[in-house]
């Protein structure tokens, strides 16, 4: 992968310059080896400060926490992540179960094998509050694999997933 360049007085624009060709690599990575591991990159006002790979075991919690707490240590101005990861696509406007993964009753992976969707996910979210996330959606018959449909969300298109820059509601940084 040819890294983008990173221009310091268009960080939004290198960042997501970065994001858009980590998407690419994520999807050739997957399509070559059947899966992708999870990942940190994370970002400075002078470009690529680190790339760090997160354990299986780690929790979305111990993620968020861990990087809301470098993004303080280090002033980081973005993160981008990639992991295989399950969502869930509202079936209707009003669809019960967004309320009831919102209010925190159950998580996506808890769901029906045909309510949830699992998708391999590059997100980007800056200080500067650009985000986008892609989910391409895997498909799987038997042995084989393959990426479906490519579906970008805005930030207020998250379900319950909150920023990294962002401070929790009620004032912690967990």
């Amino acid at each position: 992968m040819d890294q983008p360049t990173w221009n310091p007085a268009a960080k939004s624009a290198s960042l997501r310059k970065w994001a858009e060709s980590l998407h690419r690599e994520a999807k050739r990575v997957f399509l070559e080896d059947g899966t992708h591991g999870r990942m940190l990159f994370l970002f400075d006002d002078r470009g690529i400060a680190s790339i760090n790979p997160i354990p299986a075991d780690t929790t979305p919690i111990q993620v968020t926490v861990g990087v809301r707490r470098a993004i303080q240590d280090h002033n980081l101005y973005g993160v981008i992540t990639i992991a295989e990861a399950w969502t869930y696509m509202p079936k209707t406007p009003k669809d019960h179960a967004v309320f009831q993964l919102l209010d925190g009753e159950m998580t996506v992976s808890e769901m029906k094998e045909g309510d949830k969707i699992e998708a391999l996910m590059v997100r980007m979210d800056s200080r500067d509050q650009d985000h986008v996330t892609w989910l391409d959606v895997i498909e799987r018959t038997g042995e084989k694999v393959r990426l479906g449909r490519c579906i970008r969300l805005r930030k207020e298109y998250w379900l319950n997933l909150r920023g990294f820059f962002e401070e929790e509601e009620n004032g912690n940084e967990a």
